[in-house]
């Protein structure tokens, strides 16, 4: 019963959230969530088909160099370093017949094998002037002149160093394995054919694409998925074992 004089106050609602709005709140929040990580993973996705688009365009690029200028080109690709750039040569180049030469485990030649061919080259030509001076009684082997690379230059083909992505591995017929670490090379010739090869490309969530180089043409196939490369992958387009020019 109240007093005179007072009048009844209505009742404060308590604060705080009902078990709906909490749920509704949650929901939301994992939709949040959720939406912000499929977007980094589609930017992971990104950068790494970007970077594979990237190295495809500039194998093509070196082909359609080499073809149009006569030069010989390379593409020189550092997998310890994960960068990679293009050379230049005006001299008659020729890959070595067989399959290089490694310490296995993965580590490619690289310019350990270059110095150790240079030196061989240098005591091959000291060899024939000595037995071309009468010296000796045999005739002198002439040493074939190894093909200087220089590094070329140009907008369109620029040193590129690879970040959050990589280059995961290379091969092609003249290896004995795939290589993952050291410095390699794609070779490309002035009569319009290329070195076969399968690299691949992956970033740090584990995204992986799968390049495919073809020697008659230039053209660079890039693939979804981390591919193992085909057993018909050192046979030419009639069937044939490819043997290096």
């Amino acid at each position: 019963m109240l007093r005179p004089g007072r009048e009844r106050r209505p009742e404060r609602r308590q604060a705080g959230f009902s078990l709906v709005e909490v749920i509704i709140v949650l929901a939301v929040v994992g939709m949040m969530a959720g939406a912000v990580s499929v977007s980094f993973q589609s930017l992971h996705r990104a950068r790494a088909r970007g970077a594979a688009q990237r190295l495809a365009a500039a194998m093509r690029y070196s082909y359609d160099r080499s073809v149009t200028t006569g030069a010989y080109f390379r593409l020189v690709i550092d997998l310890t370093g994960q960068k990679y750039w293009a050379e230049r040569s005006d001299e008659r180049f020729y890959l070595v017949r067989g399959k290089e030469d490694s310490a296995g485990r993965g580590l490619a030649p690289g310019e350990e094998q270059e110095k150790e061919e240079e030196r061989k080259r240098k005591e091959a030509e000291e060899r024939a002037k000595f037995l071309s001076s009468g010296n000796a009684l045999l005739d002198p082997t002439p040493a074939r002149k190894k093909a200087r690379f220089e590094t070329f230059k140009d907008s369109a083909l620029p040193k590129v160093e690879l970040k959050d992505v990589r280059i995961r591995d290379i091969f092609t017929p003249r290896q004995r394995e795939a290589y993952t670490e050291g410095k390699t090379y794609l070779y490309f010739f002035p009569d319009g054919h290329a070195e076969r090869a399968w690299i691949h490309v992956a970033d740090e969530e584990g995204d992986v694409y799968t390049l495919v180089l073809h020697p008659l043409t230039g053209r660079v196939e890039i693939k979804t998925g981390d591919l193992p490369v085909e057993r018909d992958f050192e046979l030419d387009a009639e069937g044939h074992s490819e043997t290096p020019r």
